[in-house]
């Protein structure tokens, strides 16, 4: 052998024992035998970043079984010691993006379907954006993922793409605009915006294709995403409960004593008749919406409230009546057995529509709130049943956030996420919060959990 060729692979040998002493020492500081055995065996180190689920969750039985769907990206580096050609270490940045389905009943995946996989420039200026979860129309569910891709709910696998709707509309090919904004999804299923500025829906059934507006065969099969936000948990969460002329609702001390007197004009003289602006709080005398809770106990309150015209007390009877009506509050009482309740609202599943979820045997609505205040407080669910507010149960939920909420008849599916406690290791800590995905059985109180950011970082076989 030639001394300078002798000389210089042993060079490369010393690198490459060096190189690998060195990250078999920091795996080994860092306390992952996975790793190092991995290192060891096959040469390479896979690192996993914590997925991204940055797209709203759907839950849905159309499949076959209930199911929750979720999205991910997640980046993944691959070092290798020695690459094969050159003897040297080389290493390979990969984004993926994964759909995944979640059995409910029992917190756990049922599958996780790898839709894409980009590598090196591929990644870069990829925009997230236009990898989104539209809505199931059938047994479809319609994603974007540069442009729209339907996927079976069964096992992932693709049904529809561009390419496909292409072939079944030859006179839409070249037109469709893939860019944010211009693939949506409504109550007449996935919507395409043309070039033309034309609009579409496109039947999953078929792929053909009719004017926006026009009607499915079964609006049934239509199913949007739950209601998604990140960083506002108020989203979730209503003042009261209206159930014909009772109101049932949560109120702090202040706000009980503020409704239950009168409102007073300041500076009004005790028995001067009352004008314009004793009129307008009176009509104004109502507990408002809850847009954002106070960092105080709450407590359930009932009321009498009856609907009465909005006129001026004064209107005359036999004049037209246009004024509409407004609602008027009386009978003010608490739920004796009520607990407070810090930083409070009832649960609703939408930010759309204020109605709090009720449930019966026994007629109950659920209370969200906080167990303490702080960076170490966490959302708790209370189920409060009537007439007296006796609790049935009460759970601390593994969150301090509530991102979405996915009820049925007798349970719920919650999804949250929750910072890493104040004692975890900095390896733990920089993985940022965990997403939750919490399942609630309405009649016992019981959970089940599944922590979505540990699943992703374990790495498939």
């Amino acid at each position: 052998m030639n001394p300078a060729l002798g000389r210089l692979l042993a060079g490369v040998g010393v690198i490459a024992l060096v190189v690998l002493g060195s990250l078999g020492l920091l795996l080994l500081r860092e306390g992952d035998d996975a790793e190092l055995r991995e290192l060891l065996t096959t040469g390479e180190v896979r690192e996993l970043q914590p997925a991204l689920f940055q797209s709203a969750p759907l839950r849905t039985a159309q499949g076959g079984a209930d199911r929750v769907y979720l999205i991910s990206s997640q980046s993944e580096t691959i070092t290798r010691i020695a690459d094969r050609r050159s003897r040297r270490p080389s290493r390979r940045e990969l984004l993926h993006f994964d759909l995944w389905a979640i059995d409910p009943t029992t917190a756990t995946v049922a599958w996780r379907k790898r839709l894409r996989t980009l590598e090196g420039a591929q990644r870069a200026g990829v925009d997230l954006r236009s990898f989104d979860l539209l809505g199931v129309d059938g047994r479809t569910l319609w994603l974007t993922l540069d442009g729209p891709l339907g996927v079976s709910l069964v096992d992932g696998n693709v049904v529809a793409d561009g390419a496909r709707i292409d072939a079944a509309n030859p006179a839409m090919a070249g037109k469709r605009v893939n860019d944010p904004g211009y693939i949506a999804f409504g109550r007449h299923g996935l919507q395409l915006t043309l070039s033309d500025a034309s609009q579409w829906r496109i039947d999953a059934n078929g792929l053909r294709a009719a004017p926006r507006d026009t009607p499915v065969r079964d609006p049934r099969g239509i199913v949007p995403p739950a209601d998604y936000a990140r960083g506002a948990s108020s989203t979730f969460m209503t003042r009261a409960l209206p159930i014909g002329e009772r109101w049932l609702g949560l109120m702090t001390e202040q706000e009980a004593e503020l409704y239950r007197n009168p409102p007073v004009v300041p500076g009004r003289a005790p028995g001067e008749r009352p004008g314009a602006m004793q009129q307008f709080l009176e009509a104004n005398h109502v507990p408002p919406p809850l847009h954002q809770p106070a960092p105080q106990p709450y407590r359930l309150w009932a009321a009498r409230v009856v609907r009465v015209s909005a006129a001026p007390p004064d209107w005359p009877r036999e004049w037209p009546d246009n004024w509409g009506t407004r609602p008027q509050f009386s009978a003010y009482e608490v739920l004796p057995d009520a607990p407070g309740f810090l930083r409070a609202g009832l649960l609703r599943d939408s930010g759309k529509h204020d109605q709090a979820l009720w449930y019966r045997q026994p007629d109950s609505v659920l209370v969200l709130h906080a167990d303490k205040l702080g960076k170490e407080g966490r959302l708790q669910l209370t189920r409060v049943s009537g007439p007296v507010g006796k609790p049935v149960w009460s759970v601390v939920l593994p969150m301090d956030d509530l991102h979405a909420v996915m009820p049925k008849e007798q349970d719920l599916v919650l999804l949250g996420s929750e910072p890493p406690p104040a004692s975890a290791d900095q390896k733990t800590t920089g993985q940022g919060p965990h997403l939750k995905l919490v399942r609630v059985d309405a009649r016992t109180g019981g959970t089940k959990t599944l922590d979505l950011t540990a699943k992703s970082l374990e790495q498939s076989k």
